[in-house]
């Protein structure tokens, strides 16, 4: 019995490592589309403007800051900043969760008893499962690219390289 739960401890550091890599890709993703379609456009429209109104350029040069603006209200309605934030917290919960599972099948668990370790491992397992339930969704792209990140040695500790 104690070897299953050790496994399931394994299992939910495994899936949570994939997870928090995948999160991590999209959060990245999040900033990206942050800094095209709201701080590029909003700085842009700002300094044109300025520029415009200070009769510094010819006044054509105000329709740029027009579709600058325009943009900026675009990227705020569809705001990546919070997709950016929801992803990394997500990703940093997955990752605090994974930490635990290994401690508690290499560390922590040690010394228990069979009932008590049990009892642990099934709440760690509800955690997981309130975590994943909570979480934003992914896209399988990312995942993909996680799960190749992870292949390539991404994850592995120095004492096991």
């Amino acid at each position: 019995m104690l070897e299953a739960h050790c496994k399931e401890c394994e299992r939910i550091e495994e899936n949570c490592m994939f997870t928090a890599e995948t999160h991590h890709i999209l959060a990245k993703r999040q900033k990206r589309w942050f800094v095209i379609l709201q701080l590029v456009p909003a700085v842009t429209s700002a300094l044109l403007g300025t520029l415009v109104v200070g009769q510094v350029v010819p006044r054509w040069v105000g329709i740029i800051a027009v579709v600058s603006a325009i943009v900026t209200a675009i990227g705020t309605v569809m705001n990546p900043q919070q997709g950016y934030f929801e992803h990394l917290n997500a990703a940093k919960a997955f990752t605090t969760m994974k930490h635990d599972a290994r401690a508690l099948r290499e560390v922590f668990g040690v010394g228990t008893t069979d009932k008590e370790f049990a009892g642990i491992v099934k709440s760690l397992h509800d955690r997981y499962n309130d975590l994943v339930r909570l979480s934003p969704p992914t896209e399988d792209w990312a995942f993909e690219k996680a799960r190749q990140r992870i292949r390539r040695g991404v994850h592995k500790p120095d004492a096991e390289g």
